[in-house]
């Protein structure tokens, strides 16, 4: 008690000259060259009583003159390892988050590390299969999370496979791990929708193998003429339901049964008789049934329930106009011809397809080149799996990022379902994933109730849902879905969406800077609370991923005359 009671007294003579100094400056302000009687007064008026100790709390003594801390200080953490930084206890910070997977950044609740990715999370079994579904109005930092991703998911072995790089925002970082960029527009290259492909070239090499292991199968394997002759199957199959989407597209409308039908029996014929058909060959195959030749009439009568070739012609006439708008229209330059680009997933460093040069073409001829990079990526994946169990190849889990996955899904009715068929996969498939769009409002504009539960399934489905700013009616939509939030995370992530003030925002070079919201995100696994992390990208990824490069460039033009 006696040792409390000194302290205190000590307090008070401070608190005492304290007040002499304030009177002694006060009076210096109004040109006085000493201490008059009345500062020296009111100083001694206010010194403080010697009163009894009060108690002690965490922050300080209780009362006037107790010094306790109404605000405690926020200290910056920093981050390291034990190797590096040994013996920095107590200033350690705790946190139940797993440190398992992609440094992201701080939490936004206490500042320790997140770490996070759908691969590594579903390996250590935090989420039921390795995807992630990615919501965020442009400009708060999709592509960031996705750009850290590939880097640090590259890095621990699984290259990153980019089908369909809208802005061509990934490809630099491709570049720089090692990988291939395939930039697509019309004229550069073109993709034939009838080439089997990477699962083609694959039967060829696997028909010579005697045996392939196959743990699923009763017998423990099967022969390689078996394996080959079901890849040539899954490749046709899959060049047909390419095709059906293109039609779904240039029609504007789902395709009758009968006519999905005479595409996937016309595909097959058409490469019976045919080592590279195109898509017009496939057109000339279903016009001879029209006009009473060729040896396959009989087949494709049956396939459209004809019993005469009157029949016949009136069913497949419109399918024919279908098709001929594919070929003589804008898709033909770059879909009727020969494949010029193979995708392959080899490379440790990843690949990218960049449609950036494709940003100002058709809508629906930009969709139509995303589901075929898609499709052909898919195959070049299974492949190089069949490869692998043949014992001829390597295998290297990939992941897989499908950005703007709405842009086709809003164009003809069925295209979700086609999407969601063309990639479909899974956690025996050995494939990670991350699908990126907009908004969960964007299903609502998605034209049959159908295609709406099927776009709000790829969200429910997957392994976890990262949201950045969001409008609260956007928030509200996930309500639909198994995606539960509570008062505070639809707070925080509408609130990451509005600026705090209306203050310009500028970076030294001149350039915006981001919104305040940016970077922000909250991450939710079903039945889990959501963690809200800053991400926070490093100097060489900035340099490799910049979404206003241009902002940064104007008038480049006239300072170089």
């Amino acid at each position: 008690m006696m040792g409390g009671t000194s302290q205190l007294r000590r307090r008070q003579d401070r608190a005492y000259a304290q007040a002499l100094k304030r009177a002694e400056r006060r009076d210096r302000r109004s040109n006085r060259s000493a201490l008059t009687t009345e500062a020296v007064a009111y100083a001694r008026r206010n010194r403080p009583a010697f009163t009894k100790p009060k108690p002690l709390m965490p922050r300080g003594y209780l009362g006037e003159y107790g010094g306790k801390w109404g605000l405690m200080p926020q200290l910056a953490t920093w981050v390291s390892s034990s190797v590096q930084v040994p013996g920095l206890h107590p200033f350690a910070i705790g946190s139940a988050r797993p440190a398992l997977g992609v440094p992201l950044g701080p939490d936004l609740t206490n500042w320790s590390l997140v770490y996070c990715d759908p691969i590594t999370w579903f390996l250590a079994g935090l989420i039921s299969n390795p995807s992630a579904m990615v919501f965020g109005i442009p400009g708060m930092g999709k592509s960031s999370l996705v750009t850290r991703w590939i880097a640090g998911l590259c890095d621990r072995g699984y290259p990153p496979l980019v089908f369909g790089d809208i802005k061509g925002e990934h490809s630099p970082l491709i570049r720089e791990l090692g990988g291939d960029v395939i930039e697509i527009a019309p004229g550069l290259h073109t993709i034939n929708p009838l080439d089997l492909g990477a699962l083609l070239d694959a039967a060829k090499r696997i028909v010579a193998v005697g045996w392939i292991p196959d743990p699923n199968h009763p017998d423990g394997g099967k022969p390689g003429e078996q394996v080959a002759a079901e890849l040539r199957d899954l490749a046709l199959q899959q060049a047909s339901t390419l095709i059906i989407g293109l039609a779904r597209l240039v029609r504007g409308a789902a395709l009758a049964d009968f006519e999905e039908t005479l595409i996937a029996v016309a595909t097959r014929l058409v490469h019976d008789r045919t080592d590279a058909p195109i898509l017009s060959d496939l057109i000339d195959l279903l016009e001879e049934g029209a006009l009473d030749e060729g040896t396959a009439i009989g087949e494709l009568m049956a396939a459209s329930v004809s019993y005469t070739r009157a029949d016949y012609r009136k069913a497949v006439r419109r399918l024919l106009q279908t098709l001929r708008s594919i070929v003589q229209g804008p898709m033909g330059v770059i879909f009727n011809g020969p494949t010029t680009v193979q995708i392959r997933v080899d490379n440790p460093g990843g690949m990218s397809v960049d449609l950036a040069k494709m940003r100002r073409a058709d809508k629906k001829v930009l969709a139509a080149v995303m589901i075929a990079t898609w499709a052909h990526g898919f195959s070049a994946i299974d492949a190089q799996w069949e490869l692998a169990m043949a014992g001829l190849a390597e295998f290297r889990n990939p992941f897989v990022v499908g950005d703007e996955l709405w842009k086709p899904m809003s164009l003809a009715p069925g295209m979700a379902g086609l999407i969601d068929q063309l990639s479909r996969t899974n956690r025996t498939e050995g494939i990670g994933q991350v699908w990126v769009t907009h908004s969960p409002k964007d299903a609502e504009k998605l034209p049959t109730h159908e295609d709406r539960e099927t776009a709000l399934g790829l969200a429910e489905n997957a392994g976890m849902v990262v949201m950045f700013g969001l409008a609260k009616n956007a928030v509200d939509a996930l309500d639909e879905t198994t995606v539960s939030m509570n008062a505070e995370e639809r707070r925080c992530v509408a609130s990451w969406r509005s600026p705090r003030s209306f203050r310009a925002r500028r970076a030294p070079n001149g350039r915006p800077k981001p919104p305040p919201g940016a970077g922000k995100a909250l991450i939710k696994v079903q039945g889990a609370t959501g963690i809200a992390v800053q991400v926070v990208l490093v100097d060489e990824e900035m340099s490799l991923h910049d979404t206003n490069e241009r902002w940064g460039r104007r008038g480049l033009r006239r300072r170089g005359r």
